[in-house]
């Protein structure tokens, strides 16, 4: 019972993880158009930054995550 519980637990943090990383991504793409149409970062900048800064940060977060789930099956 009590390790059904700690597992549900640990896919509602999972869930909760993976809606924040994926607002994170969004809200830095955004951004790095704005930056963009501003004229503040170049085209290639601002895909380099919303890859670096948007995309890596959620992902090894979120397959830390996912590692430690199956090493702990």
């Amino acid at each position: 019972m009590r390790n059904s519980s700690s597992k549900r637990q640990a896919e509602r943090a999972q869930a909760v993880a993976l809606v924040i990383s994926l607002a994170w991504m969004v809200l830095a793409q955004i951004g790095c158009v704005m930056f963009w149409e501003a004229g503040f970062l170049t085209r290639q900048a601002s895909l380099l930054h919303w890859l670096v800064v948007g995309v890596l940060p959620p992902a090894m977060a979120l397959w830390t995550t996912e590692t430690d789930r199956t090493a702990q099956r």
